[in-house]
Parts: C-alpha cells; structure tokens; sequence
C-alpha cells in the first residue's frame, strides 16, 4: 500500500512541475499574445524550466506558429499549431558576453530587444518554416557568387536596401545553427561595409527555439532603402600583405587539407577548435585555444569558404584580435602552382 501512495504522490508532484511551467509559457512557445518581448523576459525570468516541450523538432514544421505574428508581416502564414513533442532538453538562456573581451559583438539571448532588426541568413530557410518572431529573412548566400567569391559591395549593398535594411539599424544576426558560420559570415560582411551595431545571436534558432521563445511562421519584410556602407578594408587581407609575411596566418580548413598544402609557418585551428554544444566556447577556453599566437601581431584567416575562416575569425574577434580574412583560392590564383606543399 505504501508504494502505492508513493506512485501516486510522484504522479501528483509531476502534474504540478507541469502546471507550473504551464503557468510560465503555453506551449505554443512564450509570448502568445501582446507584448513578445515582455513575455519572453518574463519566460526568462522563471526558475521553472518547460518540462516535456522542445520546438527544436517543431522549428522545421511548417505548420508550427508561436503566438501572434508582427505587425509588419506581408506573407501568408498558417494558423495551424501542431503538439509538441516529448522532450527534455530545455536550454536555460545565458548571459555570456561578458566572457570575452570583445563581447559586443555577442547577442545573449536574454538580451535581444524588439528595436533591434533579427536578420535570419540561414540558406535552409524555406518559406512558412519557423523563425525568430519579427525577422527578416536574407540568406547568406545571396552574398556570394556560384563559386563562392565575394559578390561586389555594390551589389552587397542592392540587396541590403532592397530588403529594407539600413546602416543605422542595430542587427541581430543568426542562422538554424551558429556552427554553420552563416551568422558570423554575414557579421564579418556588414563590419566589412563598416555597420557598427550588429551582433551575433549566441547559439542561433537552436538555442531560441530550444529556450521556448517567440516564433512565428509568417514571413516579414520591410520598405526598401539605400544601404550606405563606409568600407572597412582592414578586415579583408589581399595577396600583397599575405605574401609580405606581417602577418600570422591561421588556416581555418580541415586537418586533411592543412597537412596536404598551407600557407608558409600558417598555423591550423579549425572550426572545431573555437565551437563548444554548437555555440562559440568562452573565452577562458579560446584563451587555450589561442595561446600559440602572439597577440602583438595582426592575424589572417584563410579558408575555402567564408563560413569556416568567419567562424575562426569571429572566436578571435571576441578575444580582441586584430583579425582579418582571406581567401585560399585567391592564394592559388596569384600563386599559380607555387603553394608551399609538405613532402
């Protein structure tokens, strides 16, 4: 008889964990009505964690919507809301900028503010799939030629104005995931056309939609204007300064590609060196991972891509590099079979 009461006295407690969280965000995810941003602090306020809800599997459903849409939605959405999965793997949102010495240009996810323009740039995005409430979409490839080069700036800028993005905005970027390197590619572009006021969301739509915050189906879009861009040429190296050897050349590539051919005395720190549960590591930790490099000297990143050399640029940003990016096929194209190759 007492493992019976015992039994039931477990159900009971569990009901009531579940009416608690319950009371703190409904499923559909926080900030079901009214002021988002209100409820979603509110939500991060709680010390009751959502038990039994994960929108990590609802954020690809197109039929998932959390609360109601911005006002400036234009698209047709859908009013469906699908049932939650049984999960237990709620993400408590933390404030880590603070962690590194650049921590400006880390957005926690406690921190993000309705004022603020959230540009989602995921390339995986496709329309009536969950976002972060009031975001504008612009994938990151739209940025980049077939072949991955950098598209011109003028042509950056066309396509910044053209969805309503301006140089005054204070940005949030993101992407599905912070590991992908779409966000810190696009946060390395706008600092490169010199915009001042943008950031990176910590963790990405992983962690938002793992925390239960607002999202919506609907898509948003805002009037077109004139992007104005002031370049920051420091943070892109050319040929001429690689070659000259002032700086310190990271190779941000895989370890087959690194011991296959390299830069001259490049060191190797790929992406995984710098990431941690898929969110950037804390400083304490890239300070290990850094360590080999002289912090008196000014740093290259090179890679294939601009995702993977924006990752490791970004990690070294946040610790106070003075870091720039290059491009390993512009390497090849000036050296024309001359790569320093290991035998």
């Amino acid at each position: 008889m007492s493992r019976i009461y015992f039994a039931l006295g477990i159900v009971f407690v569990a009901f009531a964990l579940i009416a608690a969280a319950s009371a703190k965000c409904p499923a559909s995810g926080c900030g079901g009505g009214g002021n988002w941003e209100a409820s979603a602090q509110a939500f991060l306020n709680s010390d009751v964690p959502l038990v039994g809800i994960n929108q990590i599997d609802l954020a690809k459903n197109s039929s998932f919507k959390a609360g109601n849409e911005v006002e400036n939605t234009v698209q047709n959405g859908t009013d469906d809301t699908s049932a939650p999965t049984a999960q237990t793997d709620y993400v408590q949102p933390a404030y880590r900028s603070d962690l590194f010495i650049r921590g400006d240009l880390l957005k926690s996810l406690p921190t993000v503010s309705s004022s603020e323009l959230i540009l989602d740039v995921s390339n995986t995005y496709a329309p009536g799939e969950a976002h972060i409430r009031g975001a504008i979409h612009i994938p990151s490839k739209s940025f980049l030629y077939g072949n991955g080069t950098l598209r011109p700036v003028s042509e950056v800028a066309e396509i910044l104005g053209n969805a309503g993005v301006s140089s005054d905005d204070s940005i949030v970027v993101y992407s599905d995931a912070f590991r992908s390197g779409e966000a810190t590619f696009v946060l390395w572009l706008l600092r490169y056309l010199g915009h001042e006021d943008v950031k990176a969301l910590d963790g990405g739509l992983d962690d938002w939609t793992a925390a239960s915050l607002p999202l919506e189906t609907k898509g948003n879009s805002r009037n077109s204007t004139n992007y104005t861009f002031r370049l920051l040429p420091e943070l892109l190296a050319d040929y001429e300064y690689v070659k000259s050897g002032t700086p310190q050349t990271v190779d941000a590539r895989t370890f087959q590609e690194f011991g296959k051919e390299r830069l001259p005395q490049a060191f190797f720190i790929g992406t995984d060196s710098v990431l941690e549960g898929g969110k950037v590591k804390a400083g304490d930790q890239l300070n290990d991972t850094f360590a080999k490099l002289d912090s008196d000297r000014k740093i290259v990143v090179y890679s294939t891509d601009f995702y993977n050399s924006s990752l490791v640029w970004y990690a070294l940003q946040l610790m106070g590099f003075d870091s720039r990016i290059y491009s390993w096929q512009d390497w090849q194209d000036h050296r024309k079979g001359e790569i320093y190759e290991i035998k």
